[in-house]
């Protein structure tokens, strides 16, 4: 069986946590028991847990139940749950959210426009963040890895006082990032641009350091 990417230990993680602040009654964890290291600190990253202590983590949302997720999925409509069948032994796809083209309506006009011109191979749209993918019959929806699209990220940088140097320097590693590693998301998860920005390869989104 193969390795469980950082995506898949990161959601194990997640609920981990969740379940772990719920039974304690403290509604937080101490960090150092946490069994996956790397994938609290990738969860960290992502502003999924965070820290209201030092040596402490919380989750940012409840853990649900098995319930209000069936309700969450009901509620979804227009779009469509779907989980793409394995194409190897061990492999567990990760479910998306589909819309069909006659539904195209309830887009925002800036994703609608976007996918038009889309090939099916091409990159996702980022937007609001969900990243998006044309494919036969329709879109197909994603929550974001990160939480920036470069466009965004580099717009923040600008608002925190980064020079046009700087951020010039930033695009440009940005830009050999992309071309050195396309292709090779499922050998490579996330790749460090600085010290405090994170380029995940699988929808180019990125994670902004606090």
């Amino acid at each position: 069986m193969s390795e469980k990417s950082i995506s898949e230990r990161s959601v194990e993680t997640l609920k981990w946590i969740q379940k772990e602040q719920k039974a304690n009654g403290l509604g937080m964890v101490e960090l150092d028991t946490v069994p996956d290291q790397l994938a609290v600190r990738f969860l960290l990253r992502k502003g999924d847990v965070f820290e209201p202590q030092q040596g402490m983590i919380k989750s940012v949302t409840e853990l649900e139940t098995e319930g209000e997720a069936t309700d969450a999925v009901q509620n979804s409509s227009p779009w469509i749950w779907r989980t793409p069948k394995p194409k190897k032994k061990g492999d567990v796809p990760e479910p998306y959210q589909f819309l069909p083209y006659p539904d195209w309506s309830v887009l925002p006009s800036a994703v609608a426009e976007a996918l038009r011109g889309m090939g099916f191979s091409g990159a996702p749209f980022l937007y609001e963040g969900y990243s998006y993918r044309k494919m036969a019959g329709g879109a197909l929806r994603r929550k974001m890895i990160g939480t920036h699209s470069k466009e965004t990220l580099l717009s923040e940088l600008k608002l925190m006082g980064r020079t046009n140097e700087e951020l010039t320097a930033i695009e440009q590693k940005i830009q050999t990032a992309t071309a050195d590693y396309r292709g090779k998301s499922k050998e490579i998860t996330e790749v460090p641009i600085s010290t405090d920005i994170v380029y995940h390869l699988k929808d180019n989104s990125f994670s902004l350091k606090s």
